[in-house]
């Protein structure tokens, strides 16, 4: 097994005085420094603080919100912010990535879009993403914030400012290309224009939702660097680590191995459709906490069922149970018992668990190629 380690730290301020302070804090100084990182003039904070889509929250609920969504991702912020840094992208995207799925692995819009950075199929795959019947990598909180960077990097080289890439990256290069045109300019509170509409209605919100944010947590965040750390009465250190475990491996088996319990596992790896890692792969890469390595090492061992590995089924016109239990040389209860399986009736589509040996597996796969 190969292991990878990602550091993550993160510190949180002291609620309370930070609700008192917030709304001296929303707008100051350095609001101007947090527009020049997007590419925005300065004078734009002007128009921003009339038509901020947090104002019609109260400081308490903006920092409770805040502090959410942040406090229940901690584990993965620190990671992206570092990745984005050393990219060359302004930390501030992170709060695209609040925009669009509020750090949620899980999210999923009626387009279709998925994971922290809500990539759409065809672009997660055209920037080298795995989606397929057993895994999502768009849910992967690593893998996606390096495509995500990949793709802000292609369309910062494209429109040449970060706020007009953070633009495009929600309404497509096309749209933002026509909204320019028309415009005649790239100015960007003509481009946001509530009566002119250049941009959807969903851009123009999603723009000035991520600056609003933007300017707004970042005057938090300039407490630790000001003298003023006997504020900070809470941290939070933690560390992922990347193992590399055999494809086709159960996920209660590494939970297991790590000490863990299977939701706590599923937490840090949503990329996965089943309980088991992808077959036909000689290993992939699960995220565990750091503090359970050592646990993981002496415990998990990865030639215990050298032989098993599960596989995906999708019912075919004509197959039965009988049929797949010789196709994969399993036996039909085994089959039954693996999906809760009440009778021997099948669908066409249906999706079955099949577990099966590597050695035969392989096989079949190596025919199937060949015809």
């Amino acid at each position: 097994m190969k292991f990878k380690i990602l550091v993550l730290s993160f510190c949180l301020c002291s609620i309370g005085f930070l609700r008192a302070e917030f709304k001296n804090l929303v707008y100051d100084r350095y609001g101007e420094d947090i527009l020049n990182s997007f590419g925005v003039s300065g004078s734009f904070l002007a128009q921003l603080r009339v038509e901020n889509p947090l104002k019609t929250w109260s400081a308490e609920t903006r920092w409770d919100y805040f502090l959410e969504k942040f406090d229940s991702s901690y584990e993965f912020i620190p990671i992206l912010r570092s990745m984005m840094a050393e990219a060359g992208i302004p930390q501030e995207f992170l709060f695209l990535a609040m925009a669009e799925s509020e750090f949620s692995t899980k999210a999923y819009s009626p387009k279709r879009a998925a994971g922290i950075w809500q990539l759409m199929p065809t672009t997660a795959k055209q920037l080298g993403l795995k989606i397929n019947d057993y895994v999502d990598e768009r849910r992967d909180p690593i893998k996606s914030t390096q495509a995500a960077i990949k793709y802000l990097q292609f369309l910062h080289k494209m429109t040449g400012q970060w706020y007009l890439a953070a633009m495009a990256y929600n309404c497509g290069v096309g749209r933002l290309q026509k909204a320019i045109k028309e415009a005649k300019t790239t100015d960007i509170s003509v481009l946001l224009d509530d009566k002119k509409k250049y941009l959807p209605k969903e851009t123009r919100n999603y723009m000035k939702m991520i600056l609003s944010m933007s300017v707004a947590f970042n005057n938090i965040d300039k407490l630790k660097s000001a003298d003023r750390e006997y504020l900070l009465n809470r941290g939070a250190m933690d560390t992922l680590v990347s193992v590399n475990i055999k494809g086709g491996t159960l996920l209660e088996s590494i939970a297991e191995g790590a000490g863990m319990s299977l939701a706590d596992l599923k937490k840090y790896n949503r990329q996965f459709r089943y309980n088991f890692l992808p077959p036909g792969y000689k290993e992939y890469s699960v995220y565990i906490p750091y503090e359970r390595l050592a646990y993981f090492k002496q415990n998990f061992k990865e030639d215990q069922n050298p032989n098993e590995m599960f596989v995906l089924h999708k019912v075919k016109q004509g197959e039965t149970l009988t049929s797949i239990s010789r196709r994969y040389k399993v036996s039909i209860q085994e089959i039954k018992i693996t999906n809760n399986l009440k009778n021997s009736f099948l669908s066409i589509n249906q999706k079955l668990i099949v577990p099966v040996i590597r050695k035969d597996y392989a096989k079949l796969a190596q025919n199937e190629v060949k015809h």
